[in-house]
């Protein structure tokens, strides 16, 4: 292998780790390698989290006191050099003096025999530290400059898969913290795969299903208790996983947003029909908390049922006034605008007036990403509570309602 090669075979190994941590370790070895050096440490430290190391050729003890010594005491030479940028030590302190020092007293000679190192810091402010440090045994000399110039090549990539890795980190968290919500939610969630099979069901969505009059769950349907109503859930459901469709011109994947599908899921009488919404799903980020196969979301709501959102939270919340609160709390009942403004007693023009005013309250742009936040606002605010009957009838139902 030569050692162009090599270099291209640690920048490799470096973002394979960015995905999979475990692969820190062979990642620096390779490092090491196409820089000419025998050790390498990778640390980072963030407020409040324990600072965090990998390394290559150290004993796991020797790799914590190294890491100790960047984060509690730093020398202001290494502080000195700008971040992303590789230098040689003996070029930011003389060789005397860094015999003299106590980071290589107290640390690198008596637990690394090392002298001639390449340090680079890839983030250096109070929100985020991380230093990247290649040695070499005492004796041997000090980094070439084609060792220095290899270096330079690699650490950006070193910064890069440290970002990354971080990013992806967030995501994990905030997708956890999103499954938390939606585990909890008062209205049903149901994810489902291309061959329309469900593979995450919240509680909610469970406890519609059973009893079996409406929505009808198996491991491999979603279906309702009407055979016309099934083949309508399954048709807006085919034109959800649509969006999906690799065949279309990729200018319109890219643009597209995903709109929601609906359709109506009759009950006995006098209970008015369950509100279906379907929305594709981005194939990554989310979906993988739950399955990789999710294709999209389905939202079942009972329109008499309450959604747990006490209009005094969102008025208090969002500073909405009492109308706009009003509007806001049936919409996030799966009720439609018209519908709403009917129930209001207000004209749909009016309606529209005071949902752009919440709109522009709550900080969203579409009455789908509203009625997202106010659906999460209902799980923090204290749960579900339970209301009378809607008197709105089945008869009302309409198969282009809300299109």
């Amino acid at each position: 292998m030569t050692h162009v090669e090599e270099i291209h075979f640690a920048i490799r190994r470096i973002y394979e780790a960015a995905l999979f941590p475990e692969n820190w370790p062979s990642a620096l070895a390779s490092v090491t390698e196409a820089i000419g050096g025998y050790k390498a440490l990778l640390t980072e430290k963030t407020p409040g989290a324990a600072g965090r190391s990998f390394s290559s050729g150290f004993e796991v003890e020797n790799a914590s006191r190294l890491q100790r010594e960047f984060e509690t005491r730093l020398p202001d030479w290494i502080r000195a050099i700008p971040v992303g940028a590789p230098m040689r030590q003996s070029s930011m302190i003389s060789d005397a003096a860094f015999r003299r020092s106590e980071i290589y007293n107290e640390t690198i000679r008596p637990f690394y025999g090392g002298f001639y190192g390449i340090v680079a810091p890839l983030a250096q402010h109070p929100g985020r530290r991380a230093y990247f440090s290649v040695c070499r045994h005492l004796g041997a000399p000090d980094f070439s400059d084609d060792d220095l110039e290899a270096a330079k090549l690699i650490v950006p990539h070193l910064k890069t898969a440290l970002e990354v890795q971080g990013r992806l980190e967030a995501a994990d968290l905030r997708t956890q913290g999103v499954l938390d919500v939606i585990t909890q939610l008062n209205v049903g969630v149901i994810l489902f795969d291309a061959a329309l099979r469900p593979v995450f069901v919240n509680p909610c969505a469970e406890a519609i299903a059973a009893r079996r009059d409406g929505l009808l769950l198996s491991r491999q349907a979603v279906a309702a208790t009407l055979h016309l109503d099934t083949e309508g859930l399954r048709r807006v459901m085919k034109a959800a996983l649509a969006w999906h469709d690799v065949s279309r011109d990729g200018s319109v994947v890219a643009t597209r947003t995903g709109a929601p599908e609906r359709c109506y899921l009759s009950r006995r009488p006098p209970r008015p029909p369950l509100v279906v919404l379907v929305v594709p799903l981005c194939t990554t980020g989310l979906t993988s908390a739950w399955n990789s196969d999710a294709r999209a979301v389905l939202f079942v709501m009972e329109p008499d049922s309450a959604s747990g959102l006490e209009q005094m939270v969102l008025i208090e919340t969002f500073q909405l006034t009492r109308r706009e609160a009003a509007l806001a709390s049936l919409l996030a009942r799966g009720i439609d605008l018209p519908d709403t403004a009917a129930r209001l007693g207000i004209g749909i023009g009016t309606a529209r007036g005071y949902l752009k005013q919440v709109l522009a309250k709550t900080g969203t742009h579409r009455q789908a990403e509203l009625v997202a936040l106010l659906l999460r606002s209902a799980c923090m605010a204290g749960g579900v509570t339970t209301a009378p009957n809607s008197t709105v009838p089945c008869s009302h139902r309409s198969d282009s309602r809300g299109q």
